[in-house]
C-alpha cells in the first residue's frame, strides 16, 4: 500500500508539476489580459473536472441496466467477501448490483469508498468458480480501498487543464499572439497527449496493484489468475452450449429464461477489465446454479497469451489502454504466486519460434497506404510539371492535377482495403483457435466463419451497446457490428440486438486482435435463413475504387485536353 502511495503521489506530482510550469509561463507571456483568459481557462478545466467527478457515477447508473439487490441474493460467498473487508477496513459496504448479461465482467465507481457501488455481470458468476468469484471481487475491493476514484479524477483533470491552456493562449489572427504565447501554446498541446499516456500509465500501475491485493488478501494468486484467462481471453467452454441446429422451442425457452431472471431480480469504470479489453468475452446467460465453465489448461492459456507478449501492436495497443494486457496481469500473478509457494497455474510460453516485425511494418506501411498515396500523388503532379501548367482560370489546368493526386490516394485507399479484408474462403473456425493466432492485428485479419449462439452485449448493461458475444463450444468472441454511419450502429444497439440474444448463429467476417481479439463481422446467418449483413467493407471497398477510377479518368482527360489547348 506504501509503494502504491509513494508511486501514485509521483505520478501526480509529476502531472500536476507540468501544469504549474506551462501555466506558469503563459500567465507571464500573455501578460494581464491574457493572463487572466489562462485563468479562466484554467477554472474552467477545473470545474468541468468537478462535475465529471460529481456526476460520473449518476451517469453510469443511468446508461447501465444495473439491478440493485443484496448480494446475498447473489452468490453467498461474494456476499461474504465484502463483509470481509469492510468489517477489517472499518468502512461501510458498497452497495451491490447486478447486470443480467453473459458477458464476464466486473467493476466498481462512486465518490469514495464510503459511497461505493460494486457491480457483476450474470456472466461473471456463472462462468467463475468460487475461488475466482472471490478473487475478482476482491480486486474491485482494492480500487474501493486504495481511493482509486478519487486519485484517478486528480489525475485525469490535468489533460483537460492542459488543453484549455492551449485553447485560451493559442494565436489568432484578431490577437496577432507573440513567438513566446505560439511555443508556450504548442507546448501546452503536446503536453495534453503526453499526460493522457501519463494518466493511462498510472491507471494501469492501480489495476497491478489491485491484483495483487486481491492475491494478498485471498492467499490464491492463483484463482484471479484462472478467472482473467476467462475473462481476458474466453477460454471456458460452456458445458450447455448449445449447437447451431437447435430448435425454435428450446431457443425460445433459452430467451423466455433470460427474461424471466431479469424480472426476478428487478422484483426483489474501475473494472476487473477495460470494456474495451474485456468486450470480446462473455459466458452463456444459462441458470446461475449451473457448474462453472472449467478452468482453461496451460497449453491454450500459453497460445492465447503469445499475442501479449510477442506480437509489436501489443505494446502500441497497451499504451492506449486503462488495463494491462492479461498476458503480463497473468504473468505478474505467476510471480506472486511463487513468492507465497505455489505454483503457478500457467507460465510464460515459450521465447518466440520467430520475429514478428515483418508482419507490423507491413501493417504500418498498409494502414499509411492513403497518405502515401496522397503524398505520391502530390509528387507526381509536380514531377510531371502538371502544376505548372495549372490556368486557373482553365478545367484543362486543373483536371490532370487534381485526377493525379485524387486517383493515387484513392489507389492506396484501395489497397488497404484489399489487405484488411481478405476474401478468401471463410473457413470453419473455434474461437479457442483464433484466439491463439499471434499473426493478426486491427490491419492483418484472418476470414473465419463461426458457429454458436449469441449470448450477451459487447459491453454489458449499456443500453446503446451494438456489438454482440458469441459463444461456441471452446469459448466467446466478440462479434464487432459496424456500419458505414455510427448512428445505424447505434440504433441497432438501441433497438434490434436484444433480440439476437439467446439465439443460434452463423456468423462470418474478419478475426483481428488490438488487443482484444474480435470478428468484425460480415454477415449473421439464421436457422430460419435470414441474413443480416454488415456494409462497412463493401462501402469501403466501392467507395475507393470509384474514387481511384475517376481520379485516373480525369487524369487522362485532363492531359488530353491540355496536349489539344
Amino acid at each position: 500500500m506504501i509503494n502504491l502511495a509513494l508511486r501514485s503521489v509521483m505520478v501526480l506530482g509529476l502531472l500536476w508539476g507540468i501544469v504549474f510550469a506551462i501555466g506558469a509561463a503563459a500567465l507571464y507571456a500573455s501578460g494581464i489580459e491574457g493572463g487572466l483568459a489562462v485563468g479562466i481557462g484554467i477554472g474552467i478545466a477545473v470545474v468541468v473536472g468537478f462535475l465529471q467527478y460529481l456526476l460520473s457515477p449518476l451517469i453510469i447508473q443511468w446508461i447501465h441496466k444495473i439491478n440493485w439487490v443484496p448480494a446475498e441474493q447473489v452468490d453467498s460467498g461474494i456476499a461474504r467477501t465484502i463483509r470481509e473487508i469492510c468489517l477489517q477496513r472499518n468502512m461501510k459496504e458498497p452497495r451491490f448490483g447486478i447486470i443480467e448479461d453473459g458477458n464476464p465482467n466486473a467493476f466498481t465507481f462512486g465518490y469514495h469508498p464510503g459511497s461505493a457501488r460494486l457491480v457483476v455481470t450474470r456472466g461473471l458468476v456463472d462462468i467463475c468458480d468460487e475461488r475466482e468469484r472471490r478473487a475478482v471481487v476482491l480486486h474491485e475491493m482494492g480500487h474501493i480501498v486504495h481511493w482509486d476514484f478519487v486519485v484517478m479524477t486528480i489525475a485525469a483533470t490535468v489533460p483537460l487543464i492542459l488543453y484549455m491552456i492551449y485553447v485560451f493562449i493559442r494565436p489568432r489572427r484578431d490577437n496577432g499572439g507573440g513567438g513566446y504565447v505560439a511555443l508556450i501554446a504548442f507546448v501546452s498541446y503536446i503536453f495534453y497527449w503526453v499526460s493522457q499516456y501519463i494518466v493511462l500509465f498510472l491507471s494501469r500501475v492501480r489495476e497491478y496493484y489491485a491484483d495483487r491485493y486481491a492475491a494478498e488478501q485471498s492467499g490464491d494468486p492463483n484463482a484471479l489468475a484462472a478467472a482473467l484467462v476467462k475473462i481476458g481471453y474466453g477460454l471456458a467452454a460452456a458445458p450447455d452450449a448449445v449447437p447451431v441446429e437447435a430448435e425454435a422451442e428450446g431457443k425460445e425457452a433459452r430467451r423466455e429464461d433470460h427474461r424471466q431472471r431479469a424480472a426476478e431480480i428487478g422484483m426483489k469504470a474501475m473494472g476487473i477489465f477495460d470494456p474495451k479489453l474485456g468486450a470480446a468475452m462473455a459466458l452463456a446467460a444459462a441458470g446461475s446454479t449451473r457448474e462453472a465453465a472449467q478452468t482453461p489448461g496451460a497449453e491454450a492459456t500459453a497460445r492465447a497469451m503469445r499475442w501479449d507478449l510477442w506480437n509489436p501492436w501489443a505494446f502500441v495497443a497497451e499504451i492506449g489502454s486503462s488495463h494491462p494486457l492479461p498476458g503480463k496481469r497473468i504473468g505478474a500473478l505467476a510471480k506472486l504466486s511463487q513468492s507465497v509457494g505455489q505454483t503457478p497455474l500457467y507460465g510464460s510460453p515459450d521465447k518466440a519460434p520467430e520475429s514478428y516485425w515483418d508482419e507490423f511494418w507491413t501493417d504500418v506501411f498498409v494502414n499509411y497506404l492513403p497518405l502515401v498515396g496522397l503524398l505520391i500523388g502530390i509528387g507526381s503532379a509536380f514531377g510531371l510539371g502538371i502544376v505548372g501548367a495549372v490556368d486557373a482560370g482553365e478545367l484543362s489546368g486543373l483536371l490532370a492535377p487534381i485526377g493525379c493526386i485524387v486517383g493515387v490516394t484513392a489507389l492506396g485507399a484501395f489497397l488497404r482495403v484489399l489487405f484488411m479484408y481478405p476474401k478468401r474462403r471463410f473457413a470453419d473456425r473455434k474461437v479457442e483457435e483464433l484466439v491463439g493466432q499471434v499473426k493478426v492485428s486491427h490491419i492483418r485479419s484472418i476470414p473465419a466463419k463461426l458457429q454458436g449462439t449469441i449470448i450477451g452485449r459487447g459491453i454489458p448493461g449499456l443500453y446503446w451497446s451494438e456489438d454482440l458475444v458469441l459463444q461456441d463450444d471452446s469459448g466467446f468472441i466478440v462479434m464487432d457490428y459496424r456500419q458505414p454511419l455510427r448512428l445505424l450502429e447505434g440504433l441497432f444497439g438501441l433497438f434490434r440486438a436484444e433480440e439476437f440474444v439467446g439465439r443460434p448463429v452463423t456468423a462470418t467476417g474478419w478475426y483481428r486482435r488490438f488487443p482484444r481479439p474480435y470478428l468484425e463481422l460480415w454477415q449473421v446467418r439464421l436457422p430460419d435463413g435470414t441474413v443480416n449483413t454488415c456494409h462497412n467493407w463493401a462501402v469501403a471497398y466501392y467507395t475507393s475504387l470509384v474514387f481511384t477510377v475517376l481520379g485516373f479518368a480525369a487524369f487522362v482527360f485532363g492531359l488530353i485536353l491540355q496536349m489539344g489547348a
